[in-house]
């Protein structure tokens, strides 16, 4: 195995047990997400947690370790996306009255930066702050695929493909679909894969360069979004083309 194959497969690692940060992850279930021999995994894991990246908790769960947390707190002073985002998030969520949240990317997932509840009596909270999920679930996780350069699409979609059938039994060509009509409309709206009977709304953001740095979606009952796409359309796009210019 090169360094770079061990690096990658590292961080892949930490990406599993990130994503299983409130529980802990086991040798098990780490195994059979990665792909990896349990030797290779096990090696692994015993380099991240020598280096503090990692840690094994009393009950034998791999969770991020103290060096991770550090890392964290000095590179947390550089990235500001977050902040600049609140005040637009707020008031998506005021005016649609319900929960909107900010996604980005890492690697082939998406990842929950911040969430704000709106005052409707019924809120679809369907990803904690902090979590992760693989691209192309959620509003905001399609939206992040779909308008992503089109030469890294196959690769993301070979590395998920994996793990759709977990979402309502989403599959590949279902998604491609999804993502053609997120092209077609520019914007991303997906029903039932993430949570049956919910739709989301997502809407990217672009730097400067016009990149995707990140997503914003609303999440609604499905019986309650679809009269009103145009209107949560229209918001999440008008807040996020003045979030654009401040950028």
């Amino acid at each position: 195995m090169t360094t770079v194959q061990s690096l990658d497969r590292a961080i892949e690692l930490l990406r599993l047990i990130s994503a299983e940060h409130k529980s802990g992850a086991r040798l098990s279930a780490l195994v059979a997400a990665s792909g990896l021999a349990q030797p290779t995994v096990h090696r692994l894991l015993k380099q991240l947690v020598e280096g503090g990246l990692v840690m094994q908790d009393a009950q034998r769960r791999y969770r991020l370790g103290h060096f991770a947390y550090e890392l964290g707190l000095v590179a947390s002073t550089h990235f500001h996306l977050r902040d600049q985002c609140a005040p637009y998030l707020a008031r998506i969520s005021a005016e649609t009255g319900d929960t909107a949240f900010l996604v980005v990317r890492s690697g082939a997932d998406s990842f929950c930066l911040d969430r704000q509840s709106g005052s409707f009596p019924i809120q679809v909270l369907t990803v904690e702050v902090g979590k992760r999920r693989p691209l192309g679930i959620g509003g905001g996780g399609l939206a992040l695929l779909s308008f992503m350069p089109p030469d890294e699409l196959p690769d993301v979609l070979d590395r998920i493909e994996p793990h759709l059938h977990a979402y309502g039994g989403l599959t590949r060509e279902t998604l491609l679909g999804l993502i053609q009509t997120a092209r077609a409309q520019g914007y991303a709206s997906i029903t039932n894969y993430a949570v049956a009977g919910v739709t989301s709304i997502g809407v990217p953001i672009h730097d400067r360069g016009g990149v995707v740095i990140g997503a914003i979606s609303v999440s609604a009952m499905t019986a309650r979004m679809q009269p009103r796409e145009g209107m949560v359309v229209q918001t999440l796009q008008r807040e996020i083309a003045g979030l654009q210019k401040g950028l």
